[in-house]
């Protein structure tokens, strides 16, 4: 706990009474933590519906079931987005596989997402409101997709299990795998090849990153088309 917090910033330690005073269901179970009281969290499938709406609504057109090949034409700019299956233009990118389950109880309530430093495997335990828990999140290295494995499972469970015991007896709502994609020195990069912008290896910082990934493609865009208006 003590390497953690000298690599970290922006918190406070918080012993055992001020984590009943912040999580009233984690009270007697930990004797310190450490806060970070300016940390947010949303939910991803929210948000990616909430940005389709707004992006319709100003006209934006969404192609989905496509592989990026059969896409209409006459683009002066192409945004490549595609994440690992970019590998035909970023042959650098490796995959990262994580794994997840989302829990349903009603016998515990979290108003914050939660890290534990647990012995086998550093898992968080986010709040989705209406009882859902996103429990995460695996790393391995490898890009092999497929179905959560069993020894994820039982790890992601155990370590719920030790953050309180109540998890034990919550509905597996969901399993999920994926494969993230990451450059050997895990930062994400945005690169201009010709016409096309390519933003990738954002690895597991995806949303945190997103909004200055995409304004670093935004300032490519800008800064060619207005190139091409003084080639003129």
């Amino acid at each position: 706990l003590h390497r953690f917090a000298r690599r970290t910033a922006h918190f406070e330690w918080v012993d055992a009474d001020g984590i009943a005073g912040l999580e009233p269901d984690l009270a007697g179970r930990f004797r310190a933590g450490l806060l970070f009281a300016e940390e947010a969290h949303l939910c991803p499938r929210c948000a990616m519906k909430a940005l389709v709406r707004r992006l319709e609504g100003m006209g934006v057109s969404f192609h989905f079931g496509r592989n990026g090949r059969n896409l209409p034409g006459g683009f002066h700019v192409t945004i490549d987005c595609r994440g690992f299956a970019a590998r035909d233009l970023l042959p650098e990118l490796r995959g990262v596989r994580g794994e997840m389950l989302l829990l349903r109880s009603g016998e515990i309530t979290l108003s914050r997402p939660i890290r534990l430093l647990h012995p086998r495997i550093p898992v968080y335990v986010v709040p989705r409101g209406d009882g859902l828990y996103m429990v995460g999140a695996t790393m391995v290295e490898t890009d092999a997709e497929g179905p959560v494995t069993a020894r994820s499972v039982m790890e992601l469970l155990n370590a719920a299990y030790s953050l309180h015991p109540a998890f034990g007896e919550a509905d597996i709502v969901e399993t999920a795998a994926g494969v993230r994609p990451a450059f050997p020195d895990n930062l994400p990069r945005v690169h201009r090849q010709g016409a096309t912008i390519t933003i990738n290896g954002l690895y597991r910082h995806g949303f945190l990153l997103a909004p200055a990934m995409a304004r670093q493609a935004a300032e490519l865009i800008f800064n060619r088309m207005q190139s091409s208006e003084r080639a003129k």
